[in-house]
């Protein structure tokens, strides 16, 4: 993982606590963080994955279905200690950014938001912009 190499002052299970993992298909990153003692809400996308999730489900990683664009998560403010948005497929700033609001209620004072966008949106130009 590159995590570990960019932020090295992170120690897991320590000042990491609880993270919210979205767009997580199988939630093999909420796996690896949950095996290093990070609690791990694995998110993803309400249209494509509800059989994923229930593979994460089967090998006991928390995990469920939900729309983060359109609404807030049923999360208190400053939840999280890292929220890791992986192929969201959601451009974060329509609506003046309210991905990005939804973010910083959730994420707590020092907390960490890792945005990882490949480059297979690249036929898509309103996912090249964000």
């Amino acid at each position: 993982m590159l995590l570990i190499p960019m932020v090295p002052e992170i120690t897991f299970g320590n000042h990491m606590r609880v993270a919210l993992d979205v767009g997580c298909v199988v939630a093999s990153f909420g796996a690896y963080l949950f095996s290093r003692n990070v609690l791990t809400m694995s998110v993803a996308p309400k249209d494509v994955n509800e059989n994923q999730i229930q593979f994460a489900l089967e090998r006991g990683v928390p995990a469920m279905v939900a729309t983060f664009a359109t609404r807030s998560l049923l999360y208190p403010s400053q939840a999280f200690d890292l929220i890791h948005c992986s192929r969201c497929r959601v451009n974060s700033t329509r609506d003046d950014g309210i991905l990005q609001l939804e973010v910083n209620r959730l994420l707590r004072a020092g907390g960490y938001f890792s945005w990882a966008a490949q480059p297979v949106y690249k036929h898509e130009p309103l996912l090249e912009e964000v």
